[in-house]
């Protein structure tokens, strides 16, 4: 398996984590200011999931030869992180739950794709092999 072009994918990626990180220090800072909220409410906490959203995309972005596919999941990545960033200025209710649910569904598609991917190369080393000592 080969990685094409994986700059792009990195750079999102370290986005990302870097995102994450801060929102949960910003979590963390409201629970040293609250602290006697932080046992009271139930915290919906997605910046750890959606990081490894955003990783396996990437990672399928990475594994995808370049094409108009390999564009479209880029601008797809691109969204993501803005649709989470600036999802506070859009004035659709719960827009940054419908991007977090997208994202989610997109992770889902690239695991079995990257599964598939992994199965497809598997074999084809297999039967390499087997060509190989067949030949001899």
């Amino acid at each position: 398996m080969k990685f094409y072009k994986p700059l792009f994918s990195i750079i999102v990626i370290l986005i990302q984590l870097i995102l994450s990180i801060k929102e949960y220090f910003k979590l963390q800072e409201w629970k040293k200011a609250n602290p006697e909220l932080d046992s009271l409410i139930n915290l919906n906490i997605t910046y750890d999931s959606l990081f490894l959203f955003v990783f396996i995309i990437g990672i399928y972005e990475m594994l995808t030869k370049p094409s108009w596919f390999k564009t479209v999941i880029r601008m797809f990545l691109v969204c993501i992180i803005l649709g989470t960033e600036f999802s506070d200025f859009i004035p659709i209710d719960q827009f940054y739950y419908g991007v977090y649910n997208t994202a989610w569904f997109s992770a889902v598609v690239a695991i079995i794709l990257i599964l598939v991917r992994i199965g497809k190369y598997s074999f084809e080393r297999i039967n390499d092999k087997k060509l190989n000592k067949a030949s001899r």
